[in-house]
Parts: C-alpha cells; structure tokens; sequence
C-alpha cells in the first residue's frame, strides 16, 4: 500500500510542476511571429478597378414608345393639311359613304358616336375633321350630325356642300 502512494504521490508532483512552470516558459521559447518584409515603392504595383460595363439605353424601333403621351393634335393644326401632306387621322381616310351615325351624347358639348364599315368606333365633336375632302363637323343635333366639305371642281372651283348624316332608327322605332 506504501507503494500505491509513493507512486500516486509522484505523479501528482509531476503534474503540479509540468502545469505551472511550462507556461511561462513555453510563452518565453516561442519564436515571435515573422515581420511582413516591407515592400520598396517601386515594388507596389496600383490597383486597376475594372469598369462596369454600361447597360444599353432602351430604345424604340419600329413601334410606338410605350412610356411616351399620346400626341393629339388640336382641329386647327389638322386643318392646315394639304394634299401634299400626310394624314394621320383615320377618320380624314375615310369617305362619308363608309360612316354612319351610331349614336348621339348630350351635355354641355354635343358628341356623337360614329362607325365605319370595319366596325371601329370613333366618338367625334364639333370642330373634328372627318372624310377625305377636309370635312369639318359644324354641328351635332340630336336627329344627326352637320359636315361642311370644300372640294374642287372639275373646273378647279373650289366648292362648299354641308351633308348631314342622320342617326339611324332602331328597329322598333318609327
């Protein structure tokens, strides 16, 4: 039993002395960590930064912009068209013949509601130009609508003709 305790006792003062005197030592032996050399000025290099490259703009080709108001020009601006000219309006496309009046709004301003043979709708007021000889709607009724046309003649005269075209009856009505 003698020897269980010398042995035990050994051990013990082995590891009091391994734990508390190593520390410091084992701090003190260590070798300092190595220093970064310090690099000349010739030696450092710039940082080049890459650019990004630039996204293209968007761009419109072949329709209409979709971010951009519609253009609606004024009667007057229409009316300076000549024979010469463009027409973007497709009610001044149009003859007379292929436009009938589908229905009449009342208010503060008269409109009316008319239809080509396509069956495309247009709501049109006084002032607005209509048909292929520069047609402007002077009046708008409740029986109909009043179109004044200036045309030439054969003789190079220009003419002045108003037609009216009425609203047609529903089926039931008399």
């Amino acid at each position: 039993m003698k020897r269980y305790l010398y042995v035990l006792c050994t051990i013990l003062a082995v590891c009091l002395f391994a734990c508390s005197g190593d520390k410091r030592e084992a701090q003190v032996t260590q070798p300092p960590p190595p220093v970064p050399a310090v690099k000349k000025a010739e030696e450092i290099q710039p940082v080049v930064l890459k650019e990004e490259k630039k996204r293209p703009e968007y761009t419109v080709s072949g329709s209409r912009d979709p971010f951009q108001p519609f253009e609606i020009s004024s009667p007057s601006e229409l009316a300076r068209t000549r024979e010469g000219d463009t027409i973007t309006d497709p009610l001044q496309k149009l003859s007379l013949s292929q436009v009938e009046v589908v229905g009449i709004i009342t208010g503060k301003q008269n409109r009316a509601l008319v239809q080509e043979t396509s069956g495309m709708g247009y709501i049109i007021n006084e002032g607005t130009l209509i048909g292929e000889n520069s047609g402007i709607v002077t009046k708008i009724t409740l029986n109909g609508v009043t179109i004044k046309q200036h045309f030439k003649d054969y003789m190079g005269r220009v003419n002045t003709r108003e037609i009216v075209l009425s609203l047609r009856k529903g089926e039931g009505d008399l």
